[in-house]
């Protein structure tokens, strides 16, 4: 599946899981979230941020869910392990840098 394809399903489920319509987000058209929702287009980081204010979940939460939907637990479970760990090594060099 391609990362643009199982974006659409993360934010399809957020949509729906919140309660909101398609029509109900204010950030986007209709038709642009259809786009998006079937792998079609992809969305920058600022639209992606704004999408998912308004369905209330966070922007990282669509985008791990978008590398792990065809994952299993414990495969999500790793990806997750990783990235707590991929933070913390950038963080201590951001911080050591600045």
């Amino acid at each position: 599946m391609s990362l643009r394809t199982g974006l659409g399903r993360a934010l399809r489920a957020a949509r729906k899981t919140s309660g909101v319509p398609q029509e109900g987000l204010d950030v986007t058209s209709r038709t642009y979230l259809s786009q998006l929702e079937r792998g079609r287009q992809s969305p920058t980081l600022d639209k992606l941020e704004a999408i998912a204010g308004d369905m209330g979940v966070h922007p990282l939460s669509l985008l791990i869910y978008a590398y792990s939907c065809d994952q299993s637990d414990l495969q999500i479970a790793e990806i997750q392990a990783r990235v707590k760990e991929e933070l913390v090594r950038l963080r201590m060099y951001d911080s050591s840098s600045g």
